[in-house]
């Protein structure tokens, strides 16, 4: 049972006309007013919703080929009262302003080079890039003008994580981390720089950076690459991070693997091995996608959910529905409980 790994569970719905709430979610941020969630998988937009009442916000964003709307949505970030937009198609990043329960579109930054993900920094921005380029992560200004580009685009970046970059908030503030699908190497970001942060251990060990990266960049080049990797821990596909847990979910030996941390406790369970009795959806674990101070957060739309399964009936997640039956969506929080 995933409830047995887990405590403080709770489920907020998210309230507002259909055409303003996700159905899926690749990310989940907050500020002190604002939640605000992305879904650049199947939508392609993001979605914005008051953070004590879970109502949502209208953004005045629309998709399009002009100056001001954007072709499609590839990831946002929150910081400072600003929700940033990405535009990757487009090549631009489009920034808003809240004040009083409304967003104000402010003028759109031109990219010198294609972002696929993105975050900001204290320089200006820094992202993923697009396919073709020669070097993976740009730093750019506020502008948009290339700082400096950094790691050669190697078979190590033709899949992405959900998040590559994540905010971790400890003692001294906020920072920026970035991870690949494959290098076991986090490294830190948010100073308009790349420095080296911490690895991923395995077995009381640091994971090996993988040497040999010379593939042919596409399917058959990266199953390749990833059988000289299957006895190690590698395709890191969901890391988010707390001040003092974290979630990770990667494969060893072409098996699916959740590593949880609490308080310097560590274990590892075979995703197929546990009984989602979180969310209960298609999911083998809920597909968390963000933080909320300590707490890890994910998505449950109402039309995903296993009514048939017999835990659900009695559960808090049943209970919820019934509480709120015309809630379509909910907002899972929970913490870690690693014995």
């Amino acid at each position: 049972m995933v409830s047995d790994l887990v405590n403080d569970v709770s489920y907020k719905p998210l309230i507002g006309d259909p055409s303003l709430l996700p159905l899926e979610a690749d990310r989940i941020d907050f500020s002190d007013q604002l939640m605000v969630i992305g879904d650049f998988t199947f939508s392609q937009m993001v979605y914005a919703f008051d953070k004590a009442s879970g109502k949502a916000l209208p953004i005045p964003l629309k998709k399009g080929e002009g100056p001001m709307e954007v072709r499609g949505v590839n990831d946002f970030w929150l910081d400072s009262g600003i929700l940033y937009v990405l535009d990757g198609i487009g090549r631009k990043i489009i920034p808003f302003s809240y004040s009083s329960g409304n967003f104000a579109q402010q003028e759109a930054i031109e990219l010198e080079i294609p972002f696929r993900r993105f975050a900001k920094t204290k320089t200006g921005f820094v992202g993923l890039t697009g396919g073709g380029m020669e070097k993976a992560l740009a730093f750019v200004n506020e502008e948009g003008k290339i700082i400096s580009i950094d790691i050669s685009n190697s078979i190590e970046f033709l899949m992405s994580p959900i998040n590559p970059f994540l905010k971790m908030t400890d003692e001294n503030g906020v920072k920026i981390l970035f991870h690949s699908a494959f290098n076991p190497e986090i490294i830190r970001v948010d100073n308009g720089k790349i420095e080296p942060f911490r690895g991923i251990q395995y077995e009381g060990e640091l994971v090996k950076k993988p040497t040999n990266t010379d593939f042919v960049k596409d399917q058959e080049g990266l199953n390749q690459y990833r059988e000289t990797l299957i006895n190690q821990p590698s395709f890191f596909t969901v890391f988010e991070i707390t001040i003092d847990q974290f979630i990770l979910v990667h494969f060893l030996q072409n098996s699916p693997r959740l590593a949880l941390s609490s308080g310097g406790k560590s274990s590892t369970f075979r995703i197929e091995n546990l009984n989602n009795d979180l969310s209960f959806d298609n999911q083998p674990f809920p597909k968390v996608v963000g933080v909320n101070g300590s707490r890890f957060v994910a998505l449950v739309s109402t039309d995903q959910l296993n009514r048939e399964n017999p835990p659900f009936s009695g559960s808090a997640l049943g209970k919820a529905t019934l509480v709120n039956p015309d809630a379509l969506v909910f907002i899972l929080e929970f913490q870690l409980k690693v014995d």
